[in-house]
């Protein structure tokens, strides 16, 4: 998959996903994975998990953090990748049981 094709199927800026794909987080990849800037930023450069981090993984602290130093920065990048996606399935399974 491109990162043109995560752009479009997450919704987030093609600009924002190159940023994170360098290791840089931006205000509108939080937004879409559902946890502050700073906690993401944390955890794809040092392996540190929050608790709303730790929460949108589902797991506990100590295992998102041996989670993200297990697989590295580049690693803990392709993770995000993943629940911006997910996120992104969520809404749209969501909005059609609703409607």
């Amino acid at each position: 998959m491109s990162l043109m094709d995560i752009a479009i199927r997450t919704g987030v800026p093609l600009i924002d996903i190159e940023d994170l794909v360098r290791g840089a987080v931006t205000d509108k990849v939080a937004e879409r994975c559902g946890v502050p800037q700073l906690a993401l930023e944390e955890f794809i450069r040092h392996g540190q998990a929050g608790s709303r981090m730790a929460h949108r993984l589902g797991m506990s602290m100590a295992s998102a953090e041996e989670l993200a130093r297990a697989l590295g920065s580049e690693g803990a990048i392709g993770l995000v990748l993943g629940l911006m996606l997910a996120a992104k399935r969520s809404e749209r399974r969501y909005a059609a049981s609703a409607g």
